[in-house]
C-alpha cells in the first residue's frame, strides 16, 4: 500500500486512537487536522461511524459529532448518504460563499434588488466632509487611536443607552468579523436569530463555530427557542434588534424586558447589530440591563456610501478592549479622514437635512413596493423597510425565472442557518425609484400567481415578456 492510498475505518480508528490524547471534541478536530495535513491519513479514507468512535475513543457521540461538523464546515471531510464519512483533504483557505454567490449573481444583472444598496438615490456630497477632515490639527499623528473624540460625539445621540468605550471599525461586517474571531473558537456554538446577515453565517464557517438558530417572531426572537439554545452552552450571542437583515423586523420594549431577565444569569457576550441606524429611533439594546456584556454595533455606509464605510461599535469594555488589542496587530485601523468624515455628515446641519431626505424616499419607495406586493396578493409582516422578506412557493425557482428578466433577488437560504424552512426571497424595498406595481406583477409571474389582467407600463427589464 503506497501513502496515498485512501485507509479504510480500521485503519483511521487505530490511527486516531494512537494520536489522541484528550478525549474532547476539539482535540479530535486538531488530531484529524493533523493527520490530514501530514497526509497520514489520505483522502477518501473511510473514517469511522461515529458510534465506533464513541465506543472506542470512551467520549460521547455528542463530542464527536460537534468535532465532525467543525471538520465538515472546514471541508476536511464529508458525510454522505449511505456512505459513510470519507477524507476530502487538507482545510480549504476560508471563503464568503454566500457572499461570492450574491456579488456574482448581481455583477452582470441590470437590475439589483437583492443587495441593500441605495440604488439610484442620489448621494450625498462627501466634499465638505473630506474637507473639513483633512483640516483636522491630529491628522498624520502615527499612532491610532480607537476612535477619534469627534466621531465619538457625533454617535452619542444615536446610541441606546451611554457609554463610555467606541471603537471604529471598516463597516459593520468588520466589526462583526473582528468580534467574533476575538470571542469564538473552533467548535464553539454562537447564538443568532433565523433570518440572519448572510455574512454571520459565512462568519462562522471561517471560525470553524456553529450557529444556533433562534427563529425571529414579531417581537424579536422567540424567548422559549432562546432558552432551549442556553443549554448548549453557546459562547456568545448575535442578534438584530432593530431592523433585522433580511426580515426588517426589529425588538419591542417588552422583548427587552423579558430577555434581559432570561439572559441575566449567562456569561457569554452578546453583539447588536444595526445595519440602517438612522432609519430607526430610538434604538432598544440590553445595554442598560447587561452593560458588562452588550457590544451595540452601528453602521453607516447604506446612508454615506460605501467608500464612507465605518461603524462604530460601543459597549461592554471588555470586549471593545478585546477588539482593540487584535487591531493593534496591524494597520487595519480606521483613518481618521474617514472617521472625522462620518463625523461631519452626523453633525452638519446641510449633510443631516440631506440624510432626512433620502431616509424619507426610502421610507416612501418601501411602502409604495410593499403595498404594490400586498395588493397582489402577497402576505407580508409590515416593517419599516429598507428590507421585504418575501415569502415564495420556491425560491430557487423564483430567483431564476426574474433573472431571466435581468432581476436579481437572493434567497432565503442565504441567510438562514438551517434547511426546510418557508421558502422567502429577500428584495431591496428602496432599490427603484418607480414602476412597483410592475415589478411587483413580474415578482407575483414568476411565483405562478394568477394576475388580473389591467393596462399597465412594462416593469424595467421586463421587455416584452407578458402572459
Amino acid at each position: 500500500m503506497t501513502a496515498t492510498e485512501p485507509l479504510d475505518s480500521q485503519q483511521c480508528m487505530r490511527l486516531i486512537q494512537s494520536r489522541l490524547t484528550l478525549r474532547t471534541s476539539n482535540a479530535l478536530s486538531r488530531a484529524i487536522l493533523d493527520l490530514v495535513g501530514s497526509g497520514e491519513l489520505p483522502t477518501q479514507s473511510q473514517l469511522p461511524t461515529v458510534r465506533d468512535l464513541a465506543v472506542e475513543l470512551g467520549m460521547s457521540k455528542s463530542a464527536i459529532a460537534q468535532a465532525w461538523s467543525s471538520l465538515s464546515a472546514r471541508s476536511v471531510i464529508e458525510t454522505r448518504r449511505r456512505g459513510g464519512t470519507v477524507v476530502l483533504g487538507p482545510p480549504q483557505p476560508p471563503r464568503a460563499r454566500r457572499f461570492d454567490s450574491m456579488v456574482r449573481t448581481s455583477s452582470t444583472m441590470p437590475i439589483d434588488l437583492g443587495n441593500l444598496l441605495a440604488g439610484q438615490l442620489p448621494p450625498p456630497d462627501l466634499a465638505p466632509a473630506l474637507a473639513y477632515a483633512i483640516s483636522n490639527s491630529a491628522l498624520h499623528n502615527a499612532f491610532a487611536e480607537p476612535a477619534t473624540p469627534e466621531l465619538i460625539a457625533a454617535v452619542q445621540p444615536h446610541w441606546p443607552f451611554p457609554v463610555d468605550r467606541f471603537l471604529a471599525t471598516h463597516g459593520i461586517i468588520d466589526a462583526l468579523e473582528l468580534a467574533l474571531t476575538s470571542i469564538a473558537r473552533p467548535g464553539d456554538r454562537v447564538i443568532i436569530e433565523s433570518p440572519s446577515q448572510a455574512r454571520v453565517l459565512d462568519i462562522l464557517e471561517s471560525i470553524g463555530a456553529s450557529a444556533i438558530p433562534v427563529d425571529y417572531g414579531h417581537d424579536g426572537p422567540d424567548l422559549e427557542q432562546l432558552r432551549l439554545a442556553l443549554i448548549s452552552k453557546p459562547s456568545a450571542m448575535i442578534y438584530q434588534p432593530n431592523g433585522n437583515v433580511p426580515s426588517g423586523r426589529s425588538v419591542n420594549d417588552a422583548w427587552i424586558e423579558a430577555a434581559a431577565t432570561l439572559l441575566g444569569d449567562e456569561a457569554f457576550p452578546i453583539i447588536e447589530v444595526s445595519q440602517t441606524p438612522l432609519m430607526r429611533s430610538p434604538q432598544r439594546s440590553l445595554t442598560a440591563h447587561l452593560p458588562d456584556r452588550v457590544v451595540h454595533m452601528q453602521g453607516y455606509n447604506f446612508f454615506f456610501g460605501a467608500d464612507l464605510r465605518v461603524a462604530v461599535t460601543g459597549g461592554a469594555a471588555e470586549y471593545i478592549d478585546l477588539m482593540w488589542m487584535r487591531l493593534t496587530y496591524s494597520s487595519r485601523w480606521v483613518s481618521r479622514i474617514l472617521q472625522l468624515a462620518l463625523a461631519y455628515q452626523l453633525t452638519d446641519a446641510d449633510a443631516v437635512r440631506h440624510t432626512d431626505q433620502f431616509i424619507a424616499e426610502c421610507r416612501r419607495r418601501h411602502a409604495e413596493f410593499s403595498a404594490a406586493l400586498t395588493d397582489i396578493g402577497f402576505v407580508l409582516t409590515p416593517t419599516d423597510g429598507p428590507h421585504i422578506w418575501l415569502p415564495v412557493p420556491d425560491e430557487h425557482s423564483v430567483c431564476t425565472r426574474l433573472s431571466r428578466y435581468g432581476v436579481v433577488v437572493h434567497p432565503g437560504s442565504f441567510f438562514e442557518a438551517r434547511s426546510g424552512r418557508q421558502h422567502h426571497v429577500h428584495i431591496n424595498g428602496t432599490a427603484l425609484p418607480n414602476g412597483m406595481q410592475a415589478m411587483a406583477r413580474m415578482i407575483a409571474r414568476a411565483c405562478h400567481l394568477p394576475l388580473k389582467p389591467i393596462e399597465e407600463a412594462a416593469a424595467p427589464g421586463d421587455g416584452d415578456r407578458r402572459r
